[in-house]
């Protein structure tokens, strides 16, 4: 579970997006020494199939940052570290600000944070922004961040047929 933690933490620098000199990062603020925390109103933990079920207000916390949604699963390596893990129903990623980070927030429809491939895909509905009066949102279809190259691909999909930046 510390692994997930990293691979959140590069989140962080992975949404320092290009767009133009103007646009802000997009940093959530992390803290990997603070403990992760599970809670859901159901947990199924299968260890002989190396996974978890998260289901009725399912929340993966740590330290600022907030991973929530109706359903999580988790899928582990023989470790026990996670290698997958699948968000669905009202997908929020939310981190409350640090001394060097401004509290931001995204929502999706469905989310997967693929640790093998190092990467973190957004579906549905994707809305990514920083709180406060000057922060940049994103909104489209589908988000999808490369934890490796810190690229970031917004783009539109059947239900969102177009991708937006706003930089305030």
């Amino acid at each position: 579970m510390i692994k997930l933690t990293a691979y959140l933490i590069a989140l962080a620098t992975v949404l320092s997006l290009p767009f133009t000199a103007q646009a802000q990062s997009l940093r959530f603020a992390t803290d990997n020494q603070a403990p992760l925390i599970l809670e859901a109103g159901e947990m199924i933990w299968q260890r002989q199939a190396a996974q978890a079920q998260l289901r009725d207000k399912a929340r993966l916390y740590q330290g600022p940052l907030d991973l929530s949604a109706n359903r999580l699963e988790i899928k582990f390596a023989a470790d026990g570290s996670a290698l997958l893990i699948r968000a669905e129903g009202q997908v929020a990623l939310y981190s409350s600000g640090d001394n060097e980070n401004t509290p931001r927030h995204a929502t999706a429809d469905r989310a997967v944070v693929n640790l093998a491939e190092e990467t973190i895909l957004l579906n549905g509905n994707v809305v990514m922004q920083a709180d406060g009066d000057h922060g940049a949102q994103l909104i489209g279809g589908q988000l999808v961040l490369d934890i490796v190259s810190g690229r970031a691909r917004l783009s539109g999909t059947a239900d969102k047929p177009r991708a937006r930046i706003e930089l305030r």
